[in-house]
């Protein structure tokens, strides 16, 4: 059960993230008519040397890390738990 709340977080957590994300970009949008932007080079520097996939390995491989170790955590805590209870 606390696996599942665990999850239920995690995943709100970044759906929350994803509409704001969305909001942003059409506020940016917005502003991009009425205020040119300064262009990021280092974005475009990655993309074009595809190593932007590197960038997005890395975090997955670090956000999948913390999601185990949760998960081992919560199942340590839920034995402990129950040992007291015992």
């Amino acid at each position: 059960m606390k696996l599942f709340r665990i999850l239920a977080v995690c995943c709100f957590i970044l759906f929350a993230t994803a509409g704001i994300q969305q909001a942003q970009a059409q506020v940016a949008e917005n502003t991009a008519t009425t205020v040119a932007e300064p262009e990021i080079e280092m974005a475009d520097t990655l993309r074009q040397d595809g190593k932007i996939y590197v960038v997005v390995v890395v975090l997955l491989t670090v956000l999948g890390g913390m999601i185990a170790y949760l998960v081992t955590l919560d199942r340590k805590v839920t034995r402990l738990e129950k040992q007291m209870r015992d």
